[in-house]
This record gives C-alpha cells, sequence and structure tokens, in this order.
C-alpha cells in the first residue's frame, strides 16, 4: 500500500479530456462539454471531502467478497456486526480487500435489484458503516451496479405513471423476438407493463422485477458516474462494474457492444479526476475482456472464469492437463495475470455453456463426481438445448463424498488457487469451510450458497476445529502470498504434470523461484524439484532432493536462504 493523498491535479486535464473523447462518441461534442463540466465540478467536490491518507492499491491484494448482511446481530447494524465479527473473532483481514456486495436500498436480488443508488439500506446502517469496513480489510471493493435497477426505482414508476419518457432512463422495445446470447435467467427478455391505458415492453435481461437502464441516455450516465464518485467517497479502492457486457443494446446483436467499452473508458476518466489509484474489475469472462475492456485507460482487472471448473477436474477427477494449459497460456499472456481467479462466488460456479474449458466427456465426468456429493447443477438454454450452467452448492458440498467433507483437499485446492498468476478471491463462508443452507427452494438454488447468519450461531460455528482450522490456513495464505516475491502479477508461471494426480507450477525467476506441488492423487507421490535444498512455506518441512508428497498435500517449496520472503 502506498498513500496517494490528495494529489491527483497533474492528471485531472488528461481525464477531462479522455473523458470528453469518450462522451463525444456516445453522446455528440455538445452534450458531452455540457457532462464534462457538471461531473468535473462533482469531483472537485467529492475530492475535497476525501479523508487524507487513503492507500492505494499497488499490488494485487487477495478479496474476500461478503453480502452486507451475512452477519446478524439483532441489535446491531448488519454492517457494523460485520466490522465486529471480522474483528473479533477473524482478527482483521490483513491487506485482503472486502467486497462488499451491493448495500443500496433494492427490494431483491440480494441487494442488485437497486432502487436508490445514493443510499445505504437502512436495514444494513449508513455509509459510515460501510466505510469503517475499512478499518478491518485491506481497503474494499464495491459494486456499480449499472445495468438495470428495480421495477420499484422512481424513475420506472414515474414512467408507468406517464409522468416521464419512457426512453429517458428505461428500454423499450416493440414485442417481438430477440436473440441475445446467453442468460441466467428464462424469463422473456421483453415483459410487458401497464402504462395508463396502453401496455409496454421493457428490456429485463435479468427478469422481470429489474428493468434495464438506457444507457444510451446522457442522463443514466450521469446518474452511474455520481453513483462511481459516491462508491469513491465511500473508501472503495476497486470497483467492480458489474454485467457491463449487457449495458448497451443493439438489435440484432449482443452482448459485448462497442460502446460498452466507451462507457468503460468514460468511467475510468471519471474516476480519475478524484482518486486515480482506484481500480476497475469488468465483471466478464478474460476471454472476452481482453478484446472489449482492457488496456489504457479502461477497467484493469477481470474475472477468469474458468478456473473454478479447470480446479475441480484437477482435484475430483485426476484431469490435470486442461488446468496445465490455462496457466501455461495465461502466464504468457499479457493480460492474464490480471484477473481475478476464484473457486466459487456468491452466484455460485459460472460453467461457462457456450464455451465449456472442458471437453464434453471430462466435464460429465467431473459433473458426475459432483452431483454424487449432492452438489446441484442449474442448465441454461444454448440454441435450444440445455446445458449446464451453474453449481449452486457451497464447496463445502463441492469438496465432500461419500465419506464426508474432505478438508485437506479443500487446503489443498486453495493453496493451489493462491499459486496461480491470478489474483484469488474468497467468498465470505469459504473462508470458514461452512457447508449448504438448509431447506433452500427449487426454484431458488443460489439461495444454497447465501445463507445469513446469527452472529452468536456463527462464532459458535467457526471455532469448531474444521472451520477454525480452515480459516487459519486461508488467512496464512492471505498473508504469506503478499510476503513471497514470486507470486507477484509480474512474476512468471510455468506448471506440469510431474506424475499422475500431481501438479507443479514454478513461480518466479533468478534467485527467489518458488515451486509449488499439489498431489490430488490416492497414493503418495516422491516429486523431484531443482532445488539443492528445499523448504516448505506452508507447513516449514525441509529436505533434500525428491520430495514425498501424500495424498491431498500442498507444498510451497523455496530453497533455504535465497530470500525468499519479504
Amino acid at each position: 500500500m502506498s498513500d496517494s493523498g490528495n494529489t491527483a491535479p497533474p492528471v485531472r486535464a488528461p481525464a477531462r479530456a479522455r473523458l470528453g473523447d469518450a462522451l463525444g462518441q456516445l453522446y455528440g461534442a455538445e452534450r458531452a462539454e455540457a457532462l464534462v463540466r457538471e461531473l468535473a465540478q462533482t469531483a472537485e467536490g467529492v475530492r475535497a471531502r476525501l479523508k487524507p491518507g487513503r492507500a492505494s492499491v499497488d499490488a494485487r491484494p487477495a478479496v474476500i467478497a461478503v453480502y452486507p448482511d451475512h452477519v446478524l446481530d439483532g441489535e446491531l447494524a448488519p454492517l457494523a456486526a460485520l466490522r465486529r465479527f471480522i474483528d473479533e473473532e477473524v482478527g482483521g483481514l490483513g491487506s485482503a480487500l472486502l467486497h462488499v456486495l451491493p448495500p443500496y436500498v433494492s427490494d431483491g436480488d440480494d441487494g442488485f435489484a437497486v432502487v436508490d443508488h445514493q443510499a445505504v439500506h437502512p436495514r444494513l446502517g449508513g455509509w459510515e458503516d460501510l466505510e469503517r469496513l475499512s478499518e478491518v480489510s485491506g481497503g474494499l471493493m464495491l459494486d456499480l451496479v449499472m445495468n438495470h435497477v428495480s421495477t420499484s426505482h422512481p424513475a420506472f414508476r414515474d414512467v408507468l405513471r406517464g409522468e416521464g419518457r419512457p426512453g429517458d432512463f428505461h428500454l423499450f422495445r416493440e414485442p417481438r423476438a430477440i436473440e441475445w446470447g446467453t442468460r441466467v435467467r428464462t424469463s422473456s427478455l421483453l415483459q410487458r407493463f401497464d402504462m395508463g391505458t396502453r401496455a409496454v415492453w421493457a428490456w429485463c435481461t435479468y427478469g422481470r422485477s429489474q428493468v434495464d437502464l438506457n444507457h444510451g441516455s446522457p442522463d443514466v450516465f450521469l446518474s452511474m458516474a455520481a453513483t462511481l464518485l459516491r462508491l469513491v467517497e465511500a473508501g472503495a479502492r476497486v470497483v467492480r462494474l458489474d454485467a457491463i457486457p449487457h449495458v448497451w443494446k443493439r438489435v440484432p446483436g449482443g452482448p459485448h457492444q462497442p460502446e460498452a467499452k466507451l462507457l468503460v473508458r468514460a468511467l475510468r476518466a471519471v474516476a480519475d479526476l478524484v482518486d486515480p489509484s482506484v481500480r476497475l474489475l469488468a465483471e466478464t469472462d478474460h476471454r472476452t475482456a481482453e478484446r472489449c475492456y482492457l488496456g489504457e485507460a479502461l477497467a484493469q482487472h477481470d474475472n477468469h472464469l474458468a478456473v473454478p471448473l479447470l480446479v475441480f477436474a484437477a482435484a475430483l477427477a485426476d484431469e490435470g492437463g486442461p488446468l496445465v494449459d490455462w496457466v501455461n497460456a495465461s502466464a504468457s499472456d499479457a493480460h492474464g495475470r490480471d484477473g481475478y481467479a476464484f473457486l466459487q462466488t456468491h452466484d455460485g460456479v459460472h460453467l461457462r455453456p457456450m464455451d465449456p474449458p472442458l471437453d464434453a466427456p471430462t466435464l460429465r465426468r467431473v459433473l458426475e463426481r459432483l452431483e454424487r456429493a449432492g452438489v446441484r447443477v442449474s442448465h441454461a438454454d444454448v440454441g435450444g438445448e440445455p446445458r449446464p450452467y451453474e453449481l449452486n452448492s457451497s464447496l463445502h458440498r463441492i469438496f465432500s463424498t461419500e465419506a464426508g467433507f474432505d478438508v485437506e483437499r479443500y487446503l489443498a485446492a486453495h493453496a493451489l488457487l493462491f499459486a496461480l498468476p491470478a489474483t484469488p478471491c474468497l467468498y465470505f463462508p469459504t473462508l470458514f469451510g461452512l457447508p449448504d443452507a438448509v431447506g433452500v427452494e427449487p426454484s431458488n438454488p443460489r439461495a444454497a450458497n447465501r445463507h445469513r447468519y446469527a452472529e452468536g450461531a456463527l462464532r459458535a460455528l467457526v471455532r469448531q476445529p474444521v472451520h477454525a482450522r480452515i480459516l487459519k490456513s486461508l488467512l496464512g495464505l492471505i498473508r504469506l502470498r503478499d510476503r513471497t516475491p514470486a507470486l507477484r502479477e509480474d512474476s512468471g508461471c510455468e506448471a506440469r504434470l510431474p506424475a499422475p494426480g500431481v501438479l507443479h507450477l514454478a513461480r518466479g525467476h533468478g534467485r527467489q523461484p518458488l515451486h509449488v506441488l499439489v498431489n490430488f492423487g490416492a497414493d503418495p507421490v516422491a516429486v523431484p524439484v531443482p532445488l539443492r535444498e528445499w523448504k516448505d512455506l506452508l507447513g516449514g518441512r525441509q529436505g533434500q532432493g525428491d520430495v514425498l508428497l501424500a495424498p491431498s498435500e500442498a507444498l510451497w517449496l523455496v530453497e533455504p536462504g535465497s530470500g525468499d520472503l519479504t
């Protein structure tokens, strides 16, 4: 971390120029000029209110995603209860960023059906409660929910009452079929609403309860830019651009329109007017992000959606080859090391139905193994054919067998995740290895992994030996990753399979290499490593020559005395 203070004036003129250029292409030069003037004035006010000593994110710290009401006290506001729990029970998150999922006023979709972008939901607390979470973490990541709002949003209700122009904030179309790629929802893309005595059809990518915004309207951009500035003022070090592939519509067409890139460019410039150290994360897969969103003056990060399934194939089905291929390709990719990698998110595990990272037989074997353990596999319609879309179970369930929860394999998979050439992300329940929620309705499979916990019950649960061990191990990985030069984002990475079921990642070059070994096989294996002597950073083992790996064991090996830690 470094102190960025309030020293951004030298970059503001170029930022204004970039903002004007992007907005000019979107809305015309005259309207763009007025928008830039208004946003520059708003940005000056935000800059004046920024707290001194804001720390910039120089490296790529790990990320932990959490719902603002994941911890419930009954008397204390949930955001305050979350802060207290992390402080007292976890001992703080160190350098890890805390990704607080949308805290806005909303009426559905666990916060993503936004009613008011400028306010924290009163039942969660206030902006100050949100800001104070930085005290128990390395900083905040917050969501800019920019594709849609709740149908209860005042602007949409005004339209339905005949008090606003339909195209000012939302998209309305004639009621006809529209081809628009693969969607999470199976509902119709266009939904009928009554506007006085006539019917209108609104674009609803994520179902009837959420209506899409019309980003062709300058007023919508102004609203989103104001929200971005409010998030920065609240302490966001990273802002996640939710559903960015869908924000610009063209018929016929699909996601990832060129104007989406211009919107990201404009938002990047808005952030630069206040604090250039704030990073943007495009919520999309790296395969499309490099083409559409990454690069100079755009978003710095994206997601590696292939990672969970590749790790599960290696860890659960003895299919490590696809993961090795992915690692070697990502390590040689200029943008590959800028992505975020995870084993699970609040949505579950995305399976990339349009382009699975595994061939059909391997994918089938992995999914059959998971279904035997009780993992829920959701499907989506792709060209009239149902394909596996998402895993809707906890990692506890995914790493379970008929014999029970395999904690050793769970920890080995995370040791591998933290060594990949990407930024590791954890979901709050996985920090403790918590199991699925019970009594989940089939109509809402994602709820299996979104259980909210009474604080007292959660404290008792995470103190149980298995969950306490997982917490200690994962916090140790966060600290160790920060101190290991070979795991920095500019470090090289090469993967191979030295034996059946065994993965070897070589990170770093020169005097400080790191050799990561993971045995997902059923038997002990002796593995040669190119070190005269070696020391395991995870468990402290030391030795010479071949390394004997037990089943489900992971080692981070360095040469003793090589200056391996900072």
